[in-house]
């Protein structure tokens, strides 16, 4: 009976200890492997984006889980972790360049504590990243002086896209990968034009692209791009014309169609005039009232591969413009000048321009849409950015940006004409396609700081919307190139 006893005695102490080994199996298997995670909180999507893919997860109202947690490789087989919370719904997985399919990916729930739950096991697709899709509609096209690059691209870009061309290093006088610029991948697409100080007749281009992280992802050349020569028309290879009421034709102020072909820049006539003490004889064109949405035609009389129109301004004088109110006429100033200018020169430089091109019967008259949009330039028209950025900022206004002492009224002969002149260059897109006509329009000038900045409201300086242009000069294709 005593052994009986201890026997029985032996076992329940075997079966104890028995009980606590498998307690601390279950326990620390229960660490290893985490907490369960219940079946709704698994249904996880994944939608393929450029460079990567969105997962998307749903952690319904418990309090228990705080969020998820994401481990992959990506493209260059590093171990990624993203995470995301139960504040938001998708987690952006990228890293990513060409497109693939079946990536794997573990997935791990988080609790309050920030205790791991067991793995679970996911793939997903990617699409191209922005640095591969770009070269899929990406064009080198020749343009005046070098070349113009064309790309399209997604609509979630990062990364980087530098340009070369193969040409002769300064330095070492050898052929080489000569790079022009380096910029971001924009959305939905960017044009680069390009000139080039040497002088080729063919042209070799490098496209390459590189991820923000610095890591190249693709590169292509692209050869046999034509080099585009141009010349310059003299007056008498072309007419130009515009509605007459809009023409402004006053000799004793000097204001004329003639004056905008005279070869004269800067103001030369302007700064003659004023140093024999003719004030108010400007030898310039002005058009208007009314000038806003015009056509002003250039007709090549034959049809001509068109390359640019250069629009010149006056260099910075530092003389002053009047103003009266045309409303209440002021006897003691010049009226037509008042008008003319309402003190401000710069007011009348076109802000917003267009060029286009056309072989329709009546170029005055031939619908936008079925006309050859070759050039725009859309800026702002507000002083602020006429201040910071405008083509013509250091033109002949006394409270732009120019330096007082730098007026060229009290500048001599020589200082002036190796002045550079400040000129508005209208590349045109170059289509390999002649137009008999091209034509401008204008549809906005700058404005000054003289009244309200929230433009378009308040007053203005160019009210009745008059043009002007110093000089106008007209580039078609060199024949022979």
């Amino acid at each position: 009976k005593v052994d009986y006893l201890k026997f029985r005695i032996m076992t329940q102490k075997i079966l104890f200890f028995l009980l606590i080994l498998v307690a601390f199996v279950a326990c620390k298997d229960d660490d290893e492997n985490g907490f369960d995670v219940p079946v709704e909180f698994r249904k996880i999507s994944f939608d393929p984006v450029p460079g990567g893919a969105v997962m998307r997860y749903k952690l319904p109202d418990n309090m228990n889980i705080f969020g998820v947690r994401a481990r992959y490789k990506d493209a260059y087989g590093r171990q990624l972790v993203k995470e995301g919370t139960y504040l938001t719904d998708t987690l952006l997985l990228n890293g990513f360049a060409e497109a693939r399919t079946n990536e794997p990916v573990q997935l791990t729930f988080l609790n309050n504590n920030l205790k791991e739950s067991a793995p679970l096991e996911k793939t997903f697709s990617t699409q191209d990243a922005a640095t591969v899709a770009l070269f899929e509609h990406l064009t080198v096209n020749p343009f005046w002086g070098g070349f113009n690059v064309t790309y399209t691209s997604p609509a979630i870009v990062e990364g980087t896209v530098h340009i070369f061309y193969v040409g002769i290093n300064p330095t070492t006088k050898q052929e080489d990968n000569i790079l022009v610029g380096s910029f971001p991948i924009l959305e939905g697409g960017d044009t680069l034009n390009f000139e080039l100080k040497q002088a080729l007749d063919e042209l070799k281009v490098v496209v390459r692209t590189d991820d923000f992280e610095g890591n190249q992802v693709k590169m292509q050349i692209y050869e046999g791009i034509d080099a585009l020569a141009m010349e310059m028309l003299s007056p008498d290879q072309f007419t130009f014309s515009f509605p007459p009421a809009l023409q402004i034709e006053d000799e004793p102020h000097e204001i004329g169609v003639k004056y905008l072909f005279d070869g004269k820049k800067k103001g030369a006539n302007y700064r003659k005039n004023y140093q024999r003490g003719d004030n108010y004889k400007f030898g310039t064109f002005v058009a208007g009232p009314n000038a806003f949405g015009e056509r002003f035609v250039i007709d090549f009389g034959t049809p001509k591969i068109p390359a640019m129109l250069r629009g010149d301004a006056f260099l910075y004088h530092g003389r002053d413009y009047p103003y009266a109110n045309p409303n209440y006429p002021d006897p003691t100033k010049d009226m037509f000048v008042c008008t003319l200018w309402t003190a401000v020169y710069t007011s009348r430089l076109a802000s917003k321009i267009k060029v286009y091109g056309t072989n329709a019967e009546n170029p005055s008259t031939a619908p936008l849409s079925e006309c050859t949009l070759l050039y725009s330039l859309n800026d702002d028209p507000g002083w602020t950015n006429f201040y910071r950025n405008a083509w013509c900022r250091f033109s002949d206004y006394q409270q732009g940006p120019n330096d007082r002492s730098s007026a060229f009224k009290d500048k001599d002969d020589k200082t002036f004409e190796a002045a550079d002149p400040i000129s508005l260059d209208m590349k045109c897109n170059y289509l390999g396609k002649a137009f008999r006509y091209v034509f401008f329009i204008i549809e906005d000038t700058y404005m000054s700081h003289r009244w309200s900045n929230n433009y378009p409201y308040g007053y203005e300086d160019n009210a009745n919307e008059y043009i002007t242009f110093d000089e106008l000069e007209v580039f078609v294709k060199m024949e022979n190139k």
